[in-house]
């Protein structure tokens, strides 16, 4: 059976006057996400699995040698997140073997394994991506709405900036009134963004993401994915997912899989005060849609409070903005 892992340090909890009660997590300076691939990738060759981890070596080294740890060891730990969500195979043992076996050939020891899945939907069905989607703030138009354009809620989607415009033609000969897409925090220039969170389609894998009918899109899980790293992410005070144990046996069907396997032993804890994402060049738009995801969520004050007291009582510089406490390498050329 899988067990849930025990936190490198005791739990700690901190009451608000509000009655909330959060737990203080046991963390690491820095969760480095070790690669990314797609599920028919992981179910093919081994070559092309090794090269990544090959090439991933040197700069997770790097990175665990300039861990800010505020006068501490660092403590670094290592994760994966297996694309289960959008691609599902039944053979999860035979993949996950697969998996750390050509990775610790590669000399890249991964300490946390996690389901994308579980970014949307817990495996007790509970909808981890919707403590995402209830807490994100629109930003407000400087010239005001004008009802063009449904609330985030109602279209799934999400914009820094103001669409472009096009009036409409009202006789054949009248040329079109264009207006360019307007990004709110530009500097000097506009780089307009507009991401899609979800559709109203059936989730492609397992049904759908309970009554609420939502598919959500790659960019949305990996908001998801790195505030639950982050600590941020919590459900009545606690992390909305948690970690277990590995207990020797992989489960056939990945929806039997815990959310997060700890797989080494003698991990750093899951959680980290930053996190750094090394993957193919190919996934630099979803990460710029991340970011502009995050920087329109909400954070409960008590969670945050509690991060900040634990990164005070250690010396340790935690950035006030949570997309600055990300950072990321890509891989340019190969996969």
């Amino acid at each position: 059976m899988f067990s849930a892992a025990p936190d490198a340090q005791a739990p700690v909890f901190h009451e608000r006057n509000q009655g909330t009660i959060v737990q203080n997590l046991g963390l690491s300076h820095l969760s480095v996400e070790v690669g990314h691939f797609y599920m028919d990738e992981l179910e093919n060759g081994e070559e092309p699995i090794r090269t990544q981890f090959e090439r991933v070596k040197p700069w997770l080294d790097a990175a665990k040698a300039s861990a800010i740890s505020g006068g501490e060891r660092p403590r670094v730990s290592t994760c994966f997140l297996v694309d289960d969500y959008f691609q599902h195979w039944p053979d999860a043992p035979q993949i996950m073997e697969k998996l750390l076996r050509l990775s610790r050939e590669a000399g890249v020891v991964i300490d946390y394994v996690a389901r994308e899945s579980a970014c949307a939907r817990r495996l007790d069905g509970f909808q981890t991506a919707e403590l995402v989607a209830t807490r994100l703030l629109e930003e407000p138009s400087p010239e005001g709405a004008n009802g063009g354009r449904p609330p985030t809620s109602m279209s799934g989607w999400m914009s820094n900036g103001r669409p472009p415009r096009e009036s409409h033609v009202l006789e054949t000969m009248q040329a079109h009134g264009w207006e360019p897409a307007h990004e709110y925090g530009e500097r000097n220039h506009s780089i307009y963004l507009d991401v899609e969170l979800w559709d109203s389609q059936a989730r492609p894998v397992g049904g759908d993401d309970g009554e609420l009918g939502r598919r959500y899109s790659c960019p949305f899980l990996a908001a998801v994915w790195q505030l639950i790293r982050l600590g941020l992410l919590r459900q009545d005070g606690q992390p909305a997912l948690k970690v277990t144990d590995f207990d020797g046996e992989w489960r056939k069907e990945w929806d039997q899989c815990p959310d997060i396997v700890k797989v080494n032993p003698n991990a750093q804890p899951f959680y980290a005060y930053r996190s750094l994402s090394i993957m193919p060049r190919t996934f630099l738009p979803i990460e710029h849609s991340v970011q502009n995801i995050i920087n329109h969520f909400l954070p409960d004050p008590a969670v945050v409070e509690s991060l900040e007291r634990q990164a005070g009582a250690k010396n340790v510089p935690l950035p006030p903005v949570i997309a600055d406490r990300l950072s990321h390498f890509f891989l340019a050329g190969g996969n």
